[in-house]
């Protein structure tokens, strides 16, 4: 906080030993710069004490001390000056600044009824609450601060879609936030889920988001208003998928519902897994599902009959990609399964990790792999070799994505790293600011964005 006051003056605290600081009853004086130091007599030669109007302790902000202009309450009912406030926010604080406590949400509310009794006294009294021109009360701009990081969510950011120019973040706390990219500003957050939100997918219009209280709430991406509750799960719905105007949703019941995009019916409830399903991905007409159970299952996505089960797997299987003629399978055995996908033959295991492979992603040329042993493993499309081994994460890696020549992942160990494909995956660029692991990644037009267990999106 003494750090954040010196910033917010300019260094140097304008409540001097000169200006008296704080009285003997703990009142704060009024502080308008240099009109607010003592003249001196002209007969003894002597500083004389001038004796400043003493407003209620209430009009003074508990930040900066001085009589409130905007005057604004945050979650604990407490009350700042707003440009205070706004800026103790932009630094990354999302705490109360007099309890200590954590905010449960960043809103700030004005307080009207104390702002027109601030003024009122002012009049009285001759003061001018924004006198001194000093750099406290000097014009300041939200936006002026440069945020990469976004409070909002008050638990685990479980998911995160990108569309146009807004950012989509499903959290633990049962909400949705719409983010607009370039102000860095929450336009909404969708509230109707009743647990938390799991899974997003984005097509044709419509936000589709599935959660622990069994359902997927449409949204429209215009209105931002709901169109429909989909029910009929009776377990969390962990991944979405749309393909071939079809949006699929697995579940922790075992099963796969397919629904018809436009009228919203189910049309079929695909049965087969005995466990839990975790992971979908689309590739050449065919959904392809991932369980816990070990096994992935091949939907045809016209006829919805299973084509195939694909086995091979000892433990579970936790993530899906696919280039355009190959899909990958990662599991806890710690293996990556390759399977052709016009013959669903498997081309081959990959090994190497030594712990649970958590996360995949697919570029042009190499498909990756994360893992609980820190790592990330770089693999050729065409030859499935392991061609790099990127070390540098001190936790598990449990996100990754695919940028313009790049790869970032995200860890445990609470940062971002980009690894420059141009030059042998070297770590380019090492990011901090999450509180907590960061669970998901999103990579759209020249930006990444983070999701972390501490509730924040990061903007990279």
């Amino acid at each position: 906080m003494k750090q954040f006051l010196r910033g917010l003056r300019g260094g140097n605290d304008s409540r001097s030993q000169e200006s008296g600081g704080v009285d003997n009853a703990g009142s704060a004086e009024v502080v308008g710069g240099e009109s607010s130091r003592p003249a001196a007599s002209a007969g003894s030669g002597q500083q004389e004490t001038e004796q400043k109007p003493q407003a209620p302790s209430s009009f003074y902000c508990p930040i900066s001390m001085e009589l409130m202009a905007d005057p604004v309450m945050v979650a604990t009912g407490h009350t700042y000056d707003r440009q205070c406030i706004e800026k103790w926010l932009a630094q990354g604080n999302r705490t109360c600044p007099v309890t200590g406590m954590r905010l449960r949400h960043l809103e700030l509310t004005p307080n009207y009824a104390l702002r027109a009794a601030i003024q009122e006294w002012a009049s009285a009294h001759g003061v001018n609450v924004n006198a001194g021109g000093s750099k406290l009360n000097a014009p300041y701009r939200y936006e002026d601060e440069p945020r990469n990081i976004l409070q909002g969510h008050e638990e685990i950011v479980w998911a995160i879609e990108v569309c146009g120019r807004r950012l989509f973040s499903a959290s633990a706390d049962k909400t949705i936030r719409i983010w607009d990219i370039e102000s860095r500003r929450c336009e909404q957050v969708m509230e109707d889920h009743t647990r938390p939100v799991l899974s997003l997918s984005v097509a044709n219009g419509k936000l589709f988001s599935g959660s622990y209280d069994y359902t997927i709430k449409v949204w429209d991406l215009q209105t931002l208003h709901k169109i429909r509750t989909l029910t009929g799960h009776n377990d969390a719905v962990r991944a979405l998928a749309v393909a071939d105007g079809k949006l699929f949703s697995g579940s922790y019941d075992s099963t796969v519902r397919v629904w018809d995009e436009n009228t919203l019916q189910c049309l079929e409830v695909l049965r087969g897994h005995t466990g839990p399903v975790r992971t979908l991905v689309h590739c050449r007409n065919n959904m392809f599902s991932g369980s816990y159970d070990r096994t992935v299952k091949v939907w045809d996505c016209e006829s919805l009959l299973c084509k195939a089960t694909l086995t091979g797997h000892s433990g579970a299987v936790r993530a899906l990609v696919a280039s355009p003629d190959k899909v990958f399978s990662g599991s806890d055995d710690t293996t990556i399964k390759v399977w052709d996908a016009e013959t669903l033959q498997c081309l081959k295991t990959l090994e190497g990790h030594d712990d649970n492979v958590r996360v995949l992603a697919v570029g042009d040329r190499h498909m990756y792999s994360g893992s609980w042993d820190k790592t990330i493993r770089v693999w050729s499309l065409n030859t499935l070799e392991c061609v790099k081994v990127l070390e540098g994460h001190t936790e598990a890696v449990l996100a990754l994505a695919v940028g313009n020549n790049v790869l970032v992942s995200g860890s445990y160990d609470t940062t971002v790293r980009f690894w420059d494909a141009n030059n042998n995956y070297r770590c380019a660029r090492k990011c901090d600011g999450h509180d907590d692991a960061v669970r998901v990644l999103a990579a759209a037009d020249g930006r990444v964005f983070s999701g972390s267990y501490d509730g924040t999106i990061g903007i990279w």
